[in-house]
């Protein structure tokens, strides 16, 4: 089966046998490829960097914490019933000015 891009001048078409010969004699550079009888590829594998692998980590990470942050939602709701929060009316007008900017 022959993938053909739209758009992009100077693609050969290759055939799965031609790929798998050129891949055979080159050396892939994907990853591990095997071929079984008949000329189709058998396995196909990815290799993510270093980086990629961090950043996917990371965002795994991101993923499992929760949406809110209760313990600090509790702490508020306890000032705020003892009278003992305060609200910094400057830096509250400072962020609302901000956030008008982005819009």
């Amino acid at each position: 089966m022959a993938i053909h891009f739209t758009g992009l001048s100077n693609q050969s078409t290759i055939n799965k046998s031609e790929r798998s010969q050129k891949d055979d004699s080159t050396g892939s550079a994907t990853g591990k490829q095997s071929t079984v009888q008949g000329g189709t590829l058998a396995e196909d594998t990815v290799r993510l960097s270093g980086t990629a692998q961090t950043l996917q980590n990371q965002q795994s990470k991101i993923n499992n914490l929760p949406d809110v942050d209760m313990a600090k939602v509790e702490q508020i709701k306890k000032a705020i019933a003892a009278g003992e929060y305060k609200i910094d009316t400057q830096k509250l007008a400072n962020n609302m000015a901000s956030m008008d900017s982005l819009f």
